[in-house]
């Protein structure tokens, strides 16, 4: 299944990233890494995590405040955000 990512993900997680080695050097990349974990979760079972808003599902990290949000879409996952799970809950509602 091919991952196609909104435009802003990649910001997102660059923010956090670095907001991370800022606190602890080396943490950020602990973070990249917890993400691309989640996501190889998700790929191997897309329609397994819970539903929100819609067609949305998310799956929470296990270090980190953080979920990824995202859609199946026939051939393709769709990630929507990488998500802070305790600021501005459903500000990517409106990403297509």
């Amino acid at each position: 299944m091919r991952v196609i990512r909104h435009p802003e993900v990649p910001q997102e997680l660059e923010a956090a990233a670095l907001w991370y080695d800022e606190r602890q050097p080396g943490l950020g990349g602990d973070f990249l890494g917890e993400y691309q974990a989640t996501l190889s979760r998700i790929l191997n079972e897309p329609e397994r995590w819970r539903t929100i808003r819609g067609d949305n599902r998310k799956l929470n990290f296990h270090r980190f405040p953080y979920a990824i949000v995202y859609s199946v879409q026939a051939d393709a996952l769709y990630v929507k955000a990488v998500m802070h799970l305790h600021r501005r809950p459903f500000y990517w509602k409106d990403r297509d």
